[in-house]
């Protein structure tokens, strides 16, 4: 049995190569793109920056203090949102709600902060100022908690995370509510607090660091295995 060449197709004279064209290379799964590359860095500042409001970095004044932390916070907030809608396109639900959460935290904080200074839900005294930073965290306690026990089946590090995140809010919740009248927060249950925020940048940028080392060919770094399987 014999078979019959394909002739070539000729342009004036000259032979044309009909055969296939290559298949374009595809980009390794450690090399895609990843939102933690966006989302955790934006976490971290944003914590970072309310932590140093809270221990009166480089203080003078209340409202020259918000100068800097809030447009981090809402920016912030933002770059959260987007890191959002690109793990629903990677299909990615959990990392999708948690940058989620994260950006309607820092944007509702800066929402509140923004409308007691400039007396946007009326001119409030200080007692129902206090009450309704109070309920903030504590409604946002709730939410984490509910997160929190969620993400037992992901790595011990995001578990960590969230248990961080619980303990700041607990502990602003309580120092905002038995403060003093004129007085930021009762300074033996808020100094704790500020300390979680200190740290929970580090655990943020520890998932950055890994996300890029990750991306650009590494492996990820140790997470830890899930407290529960």
């Amino acid at each position: 049995m014999t078979t019959t060449a394909i002739p070539s197709q000729t342009t004036n004279g000259h032979a044309v190569d009909t055969a296939p064209a290559p298949a374009p290379t595809e980009v390794p799964t450690s090399l895609s793109a990843s939102p933690a590359l966006l989302g955790f860095p934006a976490f971290a500042i944003a914590a970072l920056s309310l932590a140093l409001f809270l221990t009166g970095f480089n203080q003078t004044t209340i409202p020259s203090t918000l100068a800097a932390p809030l447009p981090i916070m809402i920016i912030a907030s933002g770059l959260l949102f987007a890191s959002a809608a690109w793990a629903i396109r990677r299909n990615e639900g959990v990392m999708a709600s948690m940058f989620g959460l994260f950006g309607t935290f820092w944007l509702s904080f800066s929402v509140l902060v923004l409308g007691l200074l400039n007396n946007w839900f009326g001119k409030l005294p200080e007692p129902a100022q206090r009450g309704a930073q109070a309920n903030f965290l504590l409604l946002w306690f709730v939410t984490m908690v509910v997160m929190t026990f969620a993400t037992l089946r992901l790595q011990k590090v995001y578990t960590l995370l969230f248990v961080l995140i619980d303990f700041s809010l607990i502990t602003l919740f309580a120092a905002v509510s038995i403060a003093r009248p004129g007085a930021g927060g009762d300074p033996f249950i808020l100094h704790p607090g500020v300390v979680a925020l200190f740290v929970m940048p580090v655990v943020g940028m520890y998932l950055f660091a890994s996300a890029v080392n990750s991306a650009l060919g590494g492996k990820p770094f140790p997470m830890g295995k899930p407290f529960k399987r």
